[in-house]
């Protein structure tokens, strides 16, 4: 089967010749410990993650010598840059494309610590409405005819990418800001939301117009160690009515796939995802208490992406057997599992735990 036929059909439940194989994302500091690993220093550039290790082409994070991803822009147009407001010895703080000032670590890969957002009133928001044109057509690639062109003879999937709700106010307002703002400001939360949805339609009906898309992700993290960071009431009232309009009018337009990216423990919101027409969650993060095994038993018709501990991988061979093992055998029959880390690869897995641990979920997967 090709990458494209693989994943259409795994999605659905149909029988394949293998699972898809994926993995969720690489972090540029681990590949640089990698490198004086033994690593090639050409990966990723001149040969991508998909070639090194033989993944298939369509994983939602992964770049690839080819587009696999529609290129449409959501964001701010123009945004707020990648402004510098400050620099010390260890820190910078910059503002980014949303307008939110942040100070970063020089140390390494952290969380910034956030000081302000953009967006505290209904008058902020419409100053950012100005710059959220959806005909604006720089919004596509300069090389979107051709892109198309090459789509038609595809052997992988494609896919168009968005923020979703709870993702793109968690961006304008910060996590305090919109936790608040649910319940002294709703009538901003319902402009931003019926807002939102009106955008995406308008902005990717070109795309669908063009091309065969073969799956929609929504990026949200919206949900932390052990729980979501709202109530499954905030969700089902502002922002379930927008997910329902949007992937009902993307399913009319051929789209049959739906995949949220959340991080944290999402267990209160997944019903609401299903009730809203979302069939594909991860990526199932062990330390916020996700368990694919049983998850895969409570909601039979859901896919699964994740799931597997990386700090198990990071413990050399008898811990990645066992973690690979613990996950996976018990969804080989039941199917609609694409095994990949819980989440990027961290500094504490070396480059020989990550290939043997490649290796060894083959083998478990394709014998």
């Amino acid at each position: 089967m090709t990458d494209r036929e693989r994943f259409n059909r795994y999605v659905q439940f149909q029988t394949v010749d293998r699972w898809p194989r994926w993995e969720w994302s690489f972090r540029g500091d681990t590949t640089q410990l990698w490198y004086e690993q033994g690593f090639p220093t050409k990966i990723p550039g001149e040969v991508t993650w998909i070639d090194t290790y033989g993944l298939d082409r369509g994983s939602p994070w992964l770049e690839d010598s080819v587009p696999t991803a529609a290129g449409v822009s959501i964001y701010l147009r123009p945004g707020f840059g990648d402004q510098i407001l400050a620099e010390d010895a260890e820190t910078v703080t910059r503002r980014d494309g949303w307008g939110a000032v942040a100070r970063h670590s020089k140390m390494g890969a952290s969380i910034p610590q956030y000081l302000s957002f953009g967006v505290h009133s209904r008058q902020d928001f419409a100053e950012c409405r100005k710059r959220w044109d959806p005909t604006d057509p720089g919004r596509y690639p300069a090389d979107w005819q051709a892109r198309t062109e090459r789509w038609r003879t595809r052997d992988y999937p494609i896919r168009i990418h968005t923020h979703g709700w709870y993702g793109l106010l968690r961006e304008l307002m910060g996590v305090e800001g919109l936790s608040v703002a649910f319940f002294d400001q709703p009538e901003l939360i319902e402009e931003v939301c019926e807002f939102w949805g009106d955008f995406l339609i308008a902005t990717f009906d070109r795309a669908l117009a063009d091309c065969s898309v073969d799956y929609a992700l929504f990026w949200e993290d919206l949900a932390y160690k052990t729980g979501p960071l709202l109530s499954p009431a905030l969700f089902r009232r502002f922002f379930l009515p927008h997910y329902q309009r949007v992937i009902s009018h993307w399913r009319a337009r051929g789209v049959r796939t739906f995949m949220v990216d959340s991080d944290g423990n999402i267990d209160l919101i997944t019903p609401l995802w299903l009730e809203a027409g979302v069939n594909v969650l991860g990526p199932y993060e062990v330390a916020a208490g996700m368990d694919v095994v049983k998850i895969g038993q409570t909601w039979k018709d859901l896919v699964m992406v994740g799931g597997i501990d990386k700090r198990e991988i990071a413990k050399g061979p008898k811990a990645i057997e066992q973690e690979v093992l613990r996950r996976v055998p018990p969804l080989l029959e039941r199917g609609g599992y694409i095994p990949t880390l819980d989440h990027a690869t961290i500094p504490e897995m070396s480059f020989a735990d990550y290939r043997y641990y490649r290796e060894f979920l083959t083998k478990v997967c394709e014998g």
